[in-house]
């Protein structure tokens, strides 16, 4: 039994946050208008979002194959803990995986790929007439930013489980909470 994260899914874990919760704020920030709409500066957050968000979806794709193969030390607690933490970890997944794809889909909906910094990127075009005309645009909008509110509010759940996890933990022998997915040493020296 092992008790921390192979060091290879916690890179992968902090990588994918680091991208994550920049492409939320940014996001947020776009969706409530605290950048100007149609300005240069929202083109160019516009095109930073893109990018984090596509390259979180590829480092998350790569992550569940890699869990998939990966030991992954026990979930302590009551029964009805383990299944919130492993239906928390589920959701997370799901929602960070929709939510570029429902993103980029939008994208394609309305005619167009995301040309991040001019780079076009592909816009498959079988399914660009599909989803074109089916006006697709109209609920995958919707669907992107509900799910953008839903990642949020779980992240902040996710954190502060794991604050109040390593709370728990501090004075015990067992490693839990942070201690199971941070760098360096399984416990503070």
């Amino acid at each position: 039994m092992i008790e921390r994260y192979p060091r290879l899914m916690r890179l992968m874990h902090w990588s994918a946050a680091a991208l994550i919760l920049p492409a939320l704020l940014i996001g947020l920030a776009l969706a409530y208008k605290l950048v100007v709409p149609d300005s240069p500066a929202a083109d160019w957050w516009t095109d930073v979002h893109v990018l984090l968000g596509l390259s979180a979806l590829g480092i998350m794709l790569l992550r569940i194959i890699i869990a998939l193969r990966s030991a992954k030390p026990p979930i302590a607690g009551t029964r009805t803990e383990v299944l919130a933490a492993r239906s928390a970890h589920f959701a997370l997944y799901l929602l960070v995986i929709i939510l570029p794809l429902s993103g980029y889909a939008g994208w394609i909906a309305y005619g167009e790929a995301p040309k991040p910094f001019g780079i076009p990127l592909p816009k498959f075009e079988p399914l660009a007439t599909f989803l074109e005309s089916k006006k697709a645009g109209e609920w995958l909008w919707p669907v992107h930013e509900y799910a953008g509110l839903a990642l949020t509010a779980l992240l902040v759940i996710h954190v502060a489980a794991v604050v109040r996890r390593s709370w728990l933990a501090r004075n015990s022998d067992k490693i839990d909470g942070l201690n199971r997915m941070r760098a360096g040493p399984a416990k503070p020296l």
